[in-house]
């Protein structure tokens, strides 16, 4: 396998990407996993730079936004970076020390600008006005942190509040006695750094827009899943009807009831409308951003995924409702992408009955003592889990450079590290500091479960739940799946046996809980998702 591993890493899409990384220079955890992951990115940011390329135009032209079709002639989008909106909404809670004198005379000119095309009632209303209008809109802050007003960033709610990443470069900018007002101040912005949209965003995209290039029997042939009894729920799945649907349900969560927010962004835009990053009066098209790429072999995760996002997208949930779940969803997947990518690499693996990923993610009761033997079945889950990903950037390396000794901290970091560092964003892992980690399921992440792997309205029996977590994310909490979890590790006899007998009341409870499990009779209940 060590000399096919060249060649394998060597199979991306798009082919001919146009963000480079044949260098030496390129750490092992690109080469395996695409580009990119990387720890700075957030949550929150996975989700917005994934809807950003969906609603950009991937032509310079403005054709085939809203839509997971690339030009596949000249690689690349176009997103919008809805500075002025940014600047109205977020300079005047921005960390002090990154304001320029530059961006403070453009923020006063700026609430004159708004003030001004306010068409009725006194000074002071219209300035309470304006307050009103900063107060909405910071109320839809996704990330701020320590970050200068230009690189928060927005909960990705509506097309206005989705933007490309736009850097400041305070120090240089500082030094610079000419940068004295806005437009002798542009050349300090950045849009190519990638520095918290990082890619991670980019590289969900390219997954689904690498299967949507795919027939459905081009996807079965591959993935063989209809020949596998736990993958039966998927099996009236054809990718020809499930692209259309998943764009028309994202373009519907995107332009639905936060219209209102839409509107007042426009009129926001409107009124600064010389507040931008073009130097050029005419030059009003965005700037190109260019795109990194995938593995060929991400396909099975990329099909599950795509299923999952359209069941959250076409449930009746409010759209925050939906937009906290697919966050959350999309750092379950980049974590199941890191174990499938590893697994298919790994050489002393062994296949998992019921799940096409072959690895396995055990999980406990949140709550469970330290005697309990669920609590050690996960923890000793999770260090083969780690123990496999920390493995696998040393067999590539071993691959690509055999004479050299493995010193590729930035490849742990971004794609060994990454897993534990999301798992405890997401609540995934436990304890956030400290020893004796393990993977759990709060009850935040069991509802993301329910809504993705059971369609609205849908009602499946218990032990099919379970069925199909562990057939989507190699995820085990009980019966045959526990089993087959502790066979892949490797662990004890003695274990097993307790895979056969352990109960599941916790997880059943928490289904209960949160409204999703029905009670027909001491030995069936019954999981729905309700409509």
């Amino acid at each position: 396998m060590i000399s096919g591993i060249p060649a394998f890493i060597q199979e991306r899409f798009p082919s001919d990407s146009s963000v480079g990384g044949t260098s030496d220079k390129t750490n092992n955890a690109i080469k395996l996993y695409g580009r990119r992951l990387y720890k700075d990115q957030t949550p929150v940011e996975y989700l917005a730079e994934l809807l950003l390329v969906f609603l950009s135009a991937k032509t310079s032209n403005g054709d085939l936004h809203h839509s997971f079709q690339l030009n596949l002639d000249n690689v690349g989008y176009y997103p919008e970076d809805h500075v002025a909106l940014k600047l109205f909404s977020f300079y005047p809670t921005s960390k002090l020390e990154t304001r320029h004198d530059a961006h403070q005379t453009k923020y006063i000119e700026a609430l004159t600008q708004v003030k001004a095309k306010l068409s009725s009632g006194t000074e002071n209303q219209k300035d309470e006005t304006i307050r009103i209008l900063q107060s909405l809109f910071s109320g839809f802050t996704g990330i701020a942190k320590n970050r200068t007003w230009v690189t928060h960033s927005f909960l990705p709610a509506a097309p206005s509040l989705i933007s490309r990443e736009i850097a400041w470069r305070h120090t240089a900018a500082k030094k610079d006695d000419n940068a004295l007002d806005w437009e002798s101040s542009l050349k300090h912005f950045d849009t190519g750094s990638h520095l918290f949209m990082a890619r991670g965003g980019e590289l969900l995209f390219l997954q689904l827009a690498h299967l949507f290039t795919l027939t459905s029997e081009e996807v079965n042939k591959k993935l063989n899943i209809h020949s596998v009894n736990e993958y039966s729920h998927l099996k009236g799945v054809n990718l020809q009807e499930l692209q259309p649907s998943l764009e028309s349900a994202l373009t519907k969560l995107l332009t639905g009831s936060l219209r209102k927010v839409e509107q007042l962004s426009s009129f926001i835009e409107t009124s600064l409308s010389d507040v931008t990053l073009n130097k050029e009066d005419d030059d009003t098209k965005p700037k190109k951003a260019t795109l990194g790429w995938v593995p060929r072999s991400s396909i099975p995760e990329a099909f599950l995924f795509a299923t999952e996002l359209n069941n959250i997208c076409l449930s009746s949930l409010g759209e925050l409702d939906k937009l906290e779940m697919m966050q959350l969803l999309c750092c379950l997947h980049v974590l199941r992408s890191l174990s499938f990518q590893a697994q298919r690499l790994n050489q002393l693996g062994t296949e998992t009955q019921g799940f096409i990923g072959n690895y396995a993610w055990i999980v406990s009761d949140p709550d469970a003592n330290r005697t309990s033997s669920c609590r050690r079945l996960s923890q000793s889950s999770f260090e083969g889990i780690e123990s496999l990903l920390y493995g696998v950037l040393r067999v590539v390396h071993s691959a690509t450079k055999p004479h050299e000794v493995y010193k590729d901290k930035e490849a742990d970091d971004h794609g060994f590290k990454i897993f534990r560092k999301i798992g405890k964003e997401i609540g995934l892992v436990i304890p956030k500091t400290g020893q004796s980690q393990r993977f759990v399921l709060s009850p935040t992440l069991l509802r993301v479960l329910v809504a993705a792997v059971i369609k609205p309205g849908e009602r499946v029996r218990l032990t099919e739940f379970y069925r199909r977590v562990f057939s989507h994310y190699g995820i085990a909490i009980a019966n045959q799946q526990l089993s087959v979890a502790i066979n892949w590790s490797s662990m004890s006899q003695d274990n097993k046996d307790y895979a056969m007998t352990t109960e599941s009341l916790w997880i059943e409870e928490a289904l209960k809980q949160g409204g999703f499990l029905v009670e027909l009779s001491d030995a069936v209940s019954i999981v729905h998702n309700p409509q």
